[in-house]
């Protein structure tokens, strides 16, 4: 071997050892490494990215909404309006007003043109809900004749009471025919009147400054019992008939029981009247097995006053032995 060869064999020996030494401290990377490992750590940042801006989202859990309970606090169903009474559970309505009679100033009562006077109608509080001091009577229409069209009442009158309602009235001073009708207003903008119709209290008068001209019946109410109450005895059935005759002023009332069919001969009679006023009157009809049965009969009363008869509508039962 000659001595270029051998320096040169030295030379590469001496840049072996160099280069394992280096090669130690630190690995040389693959460039050919290095771009593939570069290529797909670009590629999945962009698979992460494309999914974050792609990914369909998870359908939301539905939370069922919470039942209702009575603890809830629900306000409960109206039954009444605001501000209303109440009434019982006993099936009877809050309002209803049952009319008695007229205690003073009978219909068509004579009264003196200019006079004062006072109409009180009696009632009875058939209702649920008692009328107190916000409860009045009020003027629905008619003739106020000169008087408040809203009087309070001064009391509490609870259902089933029965009360006296006054109005304290002066009798205009034009002669003629006035009324005036009148209900019991509510507290809460409604009123109170008689029986499911709500018809009004009335008060009716005759002014006048000759009354002799004018007197007369201002009404007849009738009655009737049975008995026995029902069938016949051996002598049949006695129907006792009741008559209220009203009369407008002082004055003397003849009066006539009239019946259909007419069977027998009238009855009647006559009624002194010391003041305007109510009087009853009565009479028996004895019916006999031998009177005709299953047929409508009816009685009613006729009111004669000088030269004027006046019939006053009637009663009507049918008669019959069978109980």
């Amino acid at each position: 071997m000659n001595r270029k060869t051998i320096t040169l064999i030295s030379i590469l020996a001496t840049l072996v050892i160099l280069l394992s030494a280096c090669g130690a401290a630190e690995t040389t990377p693959d460039a050919a490494a290095i771009s593939t490992a570069a290529a797909q750590t670009v590629e999945a940042r962009f698979t992460q990215q494309a999914a974050a801006f792609t990914q369909t989202p998870a359908a939301p859990t539905l939370t069922a909404p919470p039942l209702s309970t009575a603890t809830q606090g629900f306000p409960p169903t109206q039954t009444t309006e605001p501000g209303l009474p109440t009434p019982t559970s006993n099936g009877k309505a809050c309002y209803q007003m049952t009319f008695l009679e007229d205690v003073t100033i009978p219909d068509g009562m004579i009264i003196v043109p200019g006079a004062k006077f006072t109409k009180t109608w009696r009632v009875r509080n058939d209702g649920n809900c008692p009328w107190d001091q916000k409860y009045a009577l009020e003027l629905s229409q008619g003739d106020a004749m000169g008087t408040l069209a809203k009087i309070p009442l001064t009391q509490v009158i609870a259902p089933g009471d029965t009360a006296d309602l006054t109005v304290e009235l002066t009798a205009p001073t034009t002669e003629g025919v006035y009324a005036g009708y009148w209900h019991l207003a509510t507290p809460y903008g409604g009123y109170i009147g008689v029986g499911a119709y709500n018809q009004a209290l009335f008060v009716k008068i005759h002014a006048t400054v000759n009354p002799d001209n004018s007197f007369g019946a201002a009404n007849v109410t009738y009655d009737y019992t049975r008995q026995p109450q029902k069938g016949c005895s051996a002598d049949g059935a006695y129907y006792t008939f009741t008559a209220t005759i009203t009369a407008n002023a002082p004055g003397t009332i003849k009066y006539r029981w009239d019946k259909n069919p007419d069977d027998g001969q009238p009855e009647g009679g006559t009624i002194k009247f010391a003041a305007a006023g109510s009087k009853t009157v009565s009479w028996i009809w004895h019916m006999t097995r031998d009177h005709v049965q299953g047929i409508d009969r009816w009685v009613s009363i006729t009111t004669i006053v000088g030269s004027q008869e006046t019939k006053f509508g009637k009663v009507t039962f049918n008669f019959t032995c069978n109980p």
